[in-house]
């Protein structure tokens, strides 16, 4: 019965300290941080990463006009000044598409100056 216990208690350790550790994997899983959609524009160029494909980190806003920082892989080079919905849960990126200026929502129109 002990070693019950004491096995038990280790694996809400465990669980416990992957539920507090913030990366893209831990994100992906953890059920306690939510999806997010996050509205980005191209504005500086991506880290190219070898051997091909390119990675970008830019500052984007959700809906509701909140800043967060996001960090993506793409295929290729990707058109200044596109705008990108990205969808995101909290570090970890699902898939991102170009979106028109018109698409985007009001409060993130007024946080990117347009």
């Amino acid at each position: 019965m002990k070693k019950i216990t004491i096995g038990l208690v280790v694996v809400l350790v465990l669980i416990g300290s992957l539920l507090l550790v913030r990366t893209e994997v831990t994100d992906r899983f953890n059920p306690l941080i939510p999806k997010k959609e996050v509205y980005v524009q191209i504005n500086k160029p991506g880290i190219h990463r070898n051997p091909g494909g390119y990675d970008y980190t830019l500052d984007g806003y959700t809906e509701s006009g909140e800043k967060q920082v996001v960090t993506f892989y793409a295929g290729g080079t990707l058109r200044k000044d596109a705008f990108l919905k990205v969808y995101t849960k909290g570090k970890y990126v699902k898939t991102w598409e170009e979106v028109q200026p018109n698409e985007l929502p009001e409060k993130v129109k007024n946080k990117m100056n347009l």
